[in-house]
């Protein structure tokens, strides 16, 4: 089934008159069009995962006690559909055909539902954003997200189990405001609805609405004051991140960062003699819980020990989908050199070429064709640091501690000048865009 949508072109601000002691009345709200708004049809919501067309997705029997409440969309020819959501696998997008618009105020709306089966809500989320000029093959979900200057986000309460008729008690609306000033990030590109949900079990929801109306000089006022949250960078790695790696990379990030409002959050979440299949087990805990714009991988060092090159790629396989399905920007990090001659397992290598040898070919290289053919930015450290000591062998000893693999303070610092403007580039990509300082 197709549905024509239709484009919304919003009008300015009123004309100047005489002022008024008294706040002007709001302008009427307009209907944005959204296609399949009660997810009676297949084809323009997409899952975030995959960027297809849902297919069956929402073939789901709806209570009867809604459906008399109104809070279900019907149709005669395709009867009462719900969409369901289990989390990332089932987060839902749709791309619209009206534009981020200037001065305006956008209400965005959505029933979400707690089900007999899934009590309590399980949670979710509702976000507005816009296509990029180029949009990635999943239409950039996740990315370019507006900031609400309100929510309505109230948690929907089935109590079926002490009253099992009552059943319309589990259904709230919530509400999202966003407003835009006269020169709106994304002015000008197609808004994007996102659905996500909120855990293993499912959350239900239906009836999404859009309106949009001219914004007043207050509420415009009052969302060019508002402090947003700043941006969160997760350093995700062994014991050479843990040991003084994000500090670094903060400190770095103040210098070039002039808004001390978009400087960055950065949180260590190393951990020594960590190795990448082993951090899969703590990637809820450490990475996700904090909700980051950013994560940094880099790992390798223990790996090597472990000699299963091929595990290794296959945990950052799934350390990257685990990251893009929660829409993080991703940082891949090589990990920095060994010294040979001072690393305990320097003699266990030599039929390798040498432990460093034997990282750089096994670890490194794997990374680097990892990001290449799955197009993520890499900063390679390994080849940083050894064009380093190849200009003045001497220097492996001021960038590398007596141990031969961790780092001293002049390692964190020359990591910092190369990993800051990376991690600056990823937070300009998702809307970010602090102002950086001239050099």
């Amino acid at each position: 089934m197709t549905t024509a949508l239709a484009s919304l072109t919003m009008v300015g601000l009123s004309e100047p008159g005489v002022p008024s002691s008294k706040p002007k009345a709001p302008e009427p709200a307009v209907s944005i069009t959204i296609s399949e708004p009660g997810f009676e049809a297949n084809g323009n919501w997409k899952l975030a995962q995959t960027g297809a067309g849902v297919d069956g997705l929402f073939d789901n029997d709806v209570l009867p006690n809604y459906i008399k409440a109104g809070l279900i969309d019907t149709k005669p020819d395709l009867g009462s559909r719900i969409a369901y959501n289990n989390g990332p696998q089932h987060n839902l997008y749709q791309v619209l055909e009206a534009t981020v618009a200037a001065n305006t105020t956008y209400k965005l709306s959505i029933v979400a539902i707690d089900s007999t089966a899934s009590n309590p809500f399980p949670g979710g989320e509702l976000r507005l954003g816009y296509a990029s000029a180029n949009p990635k093959p999943k239409d950039d979900f996740g990315w370019n997200l507006l900031t609400p200057a309100k929510t309505d986000h109230l948690v929907p309460f089935n109590d079926h189990e002490n009253s099992p008729e009552n059943l319309t008690d589990g259904a709230v609306t919530w509400n999202y405001t966003f407003t835009t000033d006269a020169t709106p990030v994304g002015l000008g590109r197609k808004l994007r609805i996102e659905i996500l949900g909120g855990g293993k079990a499912q959350a239900l929801f239906d009836n999404v609405r859009l309106e949009s109306r001219v914004a007043t000089p207050e509420e415009i006022s009052a969302a060019a004051n508002a402090v947003k949250p700043a941006p969160i960078v997760v350093m995700f790695g062994d014991s050479t991140t843990d040991g003084g790696m994000a500090p670094a990379v903060q400190k770095e990030l103040h210098k070039l960062i002039a808004s001390e409002r978009r400087r960055p959050k950065v949180i260590n979440a190393g951990k020594g003699g960590d190795y990448a299949a082993g951090a899969l087990k703590r990637l809820e805990k450490d990475v996700l819980a904090h909700k980051p714009d950013v994560v940094t991988i880099s790992f390798g060092l223990n790996d090597t020990g472990l000699r299963k090159p091929e595990k290794y790629l296959d945990s950052l396989k799934k350390m990257i989908r685990s990251f893009e399905d929660a829409g993080i920007q991703i940082l891949l990090m090589t990990s920095t050199p060994f010294n040979n001659e001072k690393h305990g397992w320097g003699t266990k290598f030599e039929k390798d070429g040498g432990l460093d040898e034997y990282l750089n070919k096994e670890y490194c290289d794997r990374m680097r064709t990892l990001a290449d053919r799955q197009e993520i930015p890499l900063c390679d450290l390994h080849a940083i640091f050894t064009a380093e000591i190849q200009k003045d062998p001497g220097q492996i000893n001021e960038i590398i501690s007596g141990d031969g693999v961790h780092l001293t303070a002049e390692g964190y610092h020359l990591i910092s000048k190369h990993v800051a403007p990376n991690i600056i580039k990823l937070l300009n990509a998702k809307s970010a865009q602090p102002a950086v300082r001239k050099q």
